[in-house]
């Protein structure tokens, strides 16, 4: 858990790019992905996000197979810090039959919810996946 703790305070955007580029380094050897999916706590949140999106983008297929639906709620507002870089990073992915069925399921979501950009968003990554 330290580990992670320190990795986070590097990936804050208020540091400096060295020391920013040593976190995502250092997260290369995290094996879990759960703590850079949008972390929302007092100390980490907006602030780490693009740091962590490029972390994520970095993970291979498999390591991210689990966590599309995650991935794919970061894309409910393209303003949010890392969402072009999930985005790109989905777009990437190998398995699209298993994009696709995240996309569905993430879009059934949306409608539920009311959420039209993120519903957008969503149709926007299907037809750019869409090969």
């Amino acid at each position: 858990m330290k580990k992670i703790t320190k990795i986070m305070n590097m990936l804050d955007w208020h540091n400096s790019y060295e020391v920013q580029r040593k976190g995502i380094d250092l997260a290369k050897n995290v094996e879990t992905v759960s703590p850079f999916l949008q972390p929302m706590t007092p100390e980490y949140n907006k602030n780490v996000w693009e740091n962590c999106a490029v972390v994520l983008s970095e993970k291979t297929d498999e390591e991210l197979k689990f966590y599309l639906s995650p991935l794919l709620e970061w894309l409910q507002d393209m303003n949010w810090p890392g969402a072009f870089c999930i985005f790109k990073r989905l777009q990437e992915f190998s398995d699209i039959n298993l994009v696709r069925s995240a996309i569905n399921a993430c879009i059934e979501k949306a409608k539920k919810c009311n959420d039209e950009t993120w519903e957008c968003n969503l149709n926007y990554l299907m037809r750019k996946i869409g090969r």
